[in-house]
């Protein structure tokens, strides 16, 4: 599945972004319950919140507004974001718990040898530069 050191940063990268819009989604989706509720569940990675309590379809777009900013300032291609939000979305909608093997699966199917990536973009471009500089 992953095989050279582009697929191996790629989903190193694609990790990442995942398990932070996880992290947002979760962190609005216990903001919205009541302290009984959140009380018993301050102990859960925000991550893995929405295993815990159920995620309706109209609540994702909601919950994932923001998620991909960072992943976006860096450069990673609109593409790669797409199928990693896609991803995300039936986690959250689903109820299932993130797990590396689905996300490599995912990432395996990108076309990572025709994607600029964020370190293939020349010095000096706005692709090339981190975000605020």
């Amino acid at each position: 599945m992953i095989q050279n050191p582009r697929e191996t940063v790629a989903a190193a990268m694609a990790e990442m972004a995942v398990l932070r819009a996880l992290q947002v989604a979760g962190r609005r989706l216990l903001a919205r319950r009541s302290r009984a509720v959140r009380g018993p569940l301050q102990t859960i990675p925000p991550w893995e919140l929405h295993v815990h309590l159920p995620v309706g379809d109209t609540d994702l777009a909601l919950l994932l507004r923001d998620a991909w900013a960072i992943p976006e300032a860096i450069g990673l291609p609109a593409v790669m974001i797409e199928e990693l939000d896609q991803h995300v979305r039936i986690l959250l909608a689903a109820g299932l718990g993130y797990r590396r093997d689905d996300l490599l699966r995912t990432v395996s199917r990108l076309p990572l040898e025709q994607l600029v990536l964020p370190w293939d973009a020349p010095a000096g471009t706005v692709e090339a530069h981190a975000p605020g500089e």
